[in-house]
């Protein structure tokens, strides 16, 4: 009889994880024609209607290369927090910059802002448990994203790779960086990374909230609004740069 049951068990558990693997998604079989450069104004309109939130302009962006340059910018925004904080990544790990991350919105947290932080469950997996803690007493709202359950063995793969951090709505960062020690440095060496990260400023900046509210409320069921987490006007006097950000709706209930 056990022997059943183990058998069992374990075919189960073949059967998730194969389709977990798999998908149902159509693709694109055929060449698509080119009717547009991207310089046309008719290929702008075209991605925007494509992938959803509409393409805008006006904004600004600074290239950040490497650790030595996205980590000091990174802190100096969320230093200058006064009232909201967002942040979602998928890699978290220990080490110097991830306690000193932790620490800078553990502090705006203590402060009166108030910070949301969301993580992906297997990419903070070598995060140490301090950090999540120092970040809960501080009084920062923290998830985890997608942990395993065994009703939902079949959606493992479903991870959220997003590295999104928001300041007062006003200040966006985004871009390849995780939160990991191999992320510092100017890829000096081979245990240091070379990856892009850009700062932003501008109405795009409302959708990279859109865009983290996405997951957000996939796990809280809350959806932080206010003019802190949305500007009620953009007032940007900048060059003007045209930016979208992908991202999915859904219905839930509000927070402020």
């Amino acid at each position: 009889m056990l022997t059943v049951l183990l058998t069992a068990v374990v075919t189960l558990v073949v059967v998730l994880a194969i389709a977990n693997l798999s998908t149902g998604e159509k693709k694109i079989e055929h060449r698509i024609e080119r009717r547009y450069g991207s310089d046309d104004p008719q290929f702008i309109r075209s991605m925007g209607l494509l992938l959803g939130p509409p393409v805008i302009s006006g904004n600004r962006f600074e290239v950040l290369l490497n650790g030595d340059e996205i980590f000091p910018s990174m802190l100096e925004g969320i230093a200058s927090a006064q009232k909201t904080i967002t942040f979602e990544t998928f890699i978290y790990w220990s080490g110097a910059i991830g306690e000193q991350i932790a620490s800078a919105l553990s502090e705006k947290a203590r402060a009166g802002v108030a910070v949301h932080v969301l993580l992906d469950w297997v990419g903070s997996q070598k995060m140490d448990r301090h950090y999540l803690q120092m970040l809960k007493d501080a009084g920062a709202e923290v998830i985890q994203y997608h942990k395993p359950h065994w009703t939902g063995l079949g959606r493992m793969n479903d991870r959220t790779h997003r590295k999104l951090l928001v300041i007062d709505g006003r200040i966006g960062f985004t871009g390849g960086v995780g939160i990991a020690q191999e992320w510092t440095g100017h890829a000096q060496d081979d245990m240091h990374w070379r990856d892009s990260h850009f700062r932003v400023m501008g109405p795009v900046v409302g959708h990279m909230q859109a865009v983290f509210m996405d997951n957000w409320i996939r796990r809280r069921a809350m959806y932080c609004m206010g003019p802190t987490i949305f500007l009620k006007r953009m007032k940007w006097a900048m060059a003007s740069r045209t930016c979208s950000a992908v991202h999915h709706r859904a219905a839930a209930t509000t927070c402020s």
